[in-house]
């Protein structure tokens, strides 16, 4: 080969590799691969932690929600609501006199669930809270306030106390606020140092107040529990808070009669009782013959529907009224023991 072939042989090489790094010079650049995004952060909910060292057990609800308790004896009942009332959360606590076993207690829960009006189960299934197995109830229904709720309960079952621990509330806030219900249940904790100690079961008997001059017979399991409202001087409830009877009193005019007083008594409570229903009135005696005037209806009072009977005594300036309560559900089963323990009220 001539010298003059191998330079223009070199001089081709050198002008393709110019060429091919010029090409590359102009070439844009790929972009760096960003980093992975990490997850946005799950916002922090304020909670406020409840410890009951009675009854053995804590739980934490979001800051700014109300506390409340209800039932006596065998039967508590404590709720958290939040300020505008669309959700609630709650632990209820069953004492029973023998051991619990899960399975029945979860029997007992899908009857009463079952018995309540507009049910409809969505899901259920074993679950664990607090390291304590349990059973997960989701559904809809009128848990007692007249509407139609959204709940999820937990059943769980320790020695001889049955706990329900969840959450209810209008269908379309409990669907929204599910971190919140999260929260919530999966906070309910058993305290490790609690010692079980079971109420003594009532024996039932003669209630008699001297001060107001009466007396009332309740029956074995119910026990004395007063709620402390205006003009009421005792209450009485069954293990479960549901049949109860209390006993009121109010001054009325010298002369005032059961014809006039009853019917504008049933009047009135239509302004105090959201959707009042009057099923019944009219004059009729006591066991022990006292005449006396009864009102029967079912409302809405403090987001708890019930279904009662209104008994008034009147004796010179004073009226009783011998108040009893149950769910409408319930009423007619409940009914032959409410009667029983109204029309046992004796002036003394």
């Amino acid at each position: 080969m001539s010298r003059r072939v191998k330079m223009n042989t070199l001089l081709v090489i050198i002008v393709a590799l110019v060429s091919l790094t010029a090409s590359c010079a102009r070439a844009p650049t790929p972009p760096p691969t960003p980093p992975p995004t990490a997850p946005a952060p799950t916002p922090v909910i304020p909670m406020t932690l409840y410890e009951n060292t009675e009854h053995g057990f804590s739980i934490e609800y979001p800051e700014g929600w109300t506390e409340s308790t209800r039932g006596a004896g065998m039967y508590f009942s404590f709720e958290f609501k939040d300020p505008e009332g669309h959700l609630s959360a709650s632990v209820s606590v069953e004492y029973k006199t023998e051991k619990i076993i899960l399975a029945d207690f979860v029997s007992e829960a899908k009857a009463y669930l079952e018995s309540m009006p507009q049910y409809e189960l969505i899901s259920e299934g074993n679950t664990t809270i607090g390291n304590i197995l349990g059973y997960e109830i989701v559904g809809k229904g009128d848990l007692g306030t007249g509407k139609v709720e959204k709940f999820r309960f937990i059943t769980l079952a320790g020695e001889k106390q049955g706990f329900w621990v969840g959450v209810s509330g209008e269908p379309a806030e409990f669907d929204q606020q599910e971190q919140i219900i999260d929260a919530i249940v999966d906070s309910f904790k058993l305290l490790s140092t609690y010692t079980f100690i079971p109420p003594t079961p009532s024996p039932g008997g003669t209630y008699t107040n001297a001060e107001y001059g009466f007396s009332i017979t309740y029956p074995a399991g119910w026990m004395e529990a007063p709620t402390g409202r205006p003009g009421e001087i005792t209450s009485f409830a069954s293990p479960e808070g549901l049949p109860s009877v209390s006993i009121n009193l109010s001054p009325v005019d010298e002369g005032t009669t059961l014809a006039e007083f009853g019917p504008q008594l049933s009047q009135d409570l239509g302004q105090y009782w959201e959707d009042y229903e009057l099923v019944s009135q009219g004059e009729i005696s006591l066991d022990d013959g006292t005449p006396a005037y009864e009102i029967v209806f079912s409302g809405t009072m403090e987001g708890y529907t019930l279904k009662g009977e209104y008994v008034i005594v009147i004796h010179e300036t004073k009226a009783f009224f011998i108040m009893g309560f149950s769910t409408p559900a319930r009423f007619e089963q409940d009914e032959p023991v409410l009667d029983e323990v109204i029309h046992s009220f004796h002036l003394e």
